[in-house]
């Protein structure tokens, strides 16, 4: 693997809050997306990835970019088109903190997915999901959502494919994104 000139040293992982199997996870993530083993991911990798999974990211944006280039823009802190593992980390630390659902998503909903699609076979099982609702969402809302989750599974396999999680997640941030404005505050009130 070529070695990747950063700004700074890599991140702290005992800064950055992450345990050893959460380390472990995203590295195996990342090395699953940098196929060609540069130490980098492109465009192309992103892309191969989404292939894999049966989603078609868009081809122009209204920012006259690629979905795929949009979501590396919105990482990749030295603007060379690629994201490298420091990238990567931040980004999954900083989606994973957020808690105003104001941090980019669509690319750690990608590596959220891959991390419990853990043989790499494009689905997420019942149990794997409700690991990404508890981590995201807590666990009074986990269990709120425990009856819906499943709604989503087009086939009713018990699977997830990379479309349902996003549907699910997606639908979660909305929930989400509405409670914290105060919607659903305003409605409780008497």
């Amino acid at each position: 693997m070529a070695r990747v000139k950063t700004s700074g040293k890599a991140p702290d992982m005992e800064s950055e809050g992450l345990d050893r199997t959460e380390l472990e996870s995203i590295k195996r993530v990342f090395e699953r997306l940098d196929r060609k083993n540069d130490g980098k991911i492109d465009r192309d990798e992103i892309a191969q990835q989404f292939e894999l999974l049966g989603y078609k990211p868009k081809r122009q944006t209204d920012y006259g970019t690629s979905e795929v280039e949009d979501m590396i823009w919105e990482v990749d802190e030295d603007c060379d088109g690629m994201i490298d593992w420091e990238n990567f980390v931040q980004l999954y630390v900083r989606c994973r903190r957020d808690k105003t659902g104001c941090e980019p998503k669509r690319l750690f909903n990608l590596i959220e997915f891959m991390i419990n699609d853990k043989d790499g076979g494009g689905t997420i099982n019942e149990d794997e999901i409700m690991e990404v609702l508890y981590h995201r969402y807590g666990k009074d809302a986990m269990q709120k959502m425990t009856d819906e989750v499943f709604k989503h599974d087009r086939d009713g396999d018990k699977e997830l494919d990379f479309q349902d999680f996003l549907a699910i997640v997606n639908a979660g941030m909305h929930k989400q994104s509405s409670s914290a404005d105060g919607t659903k505050a305003k409605s409780k009130k008497r």
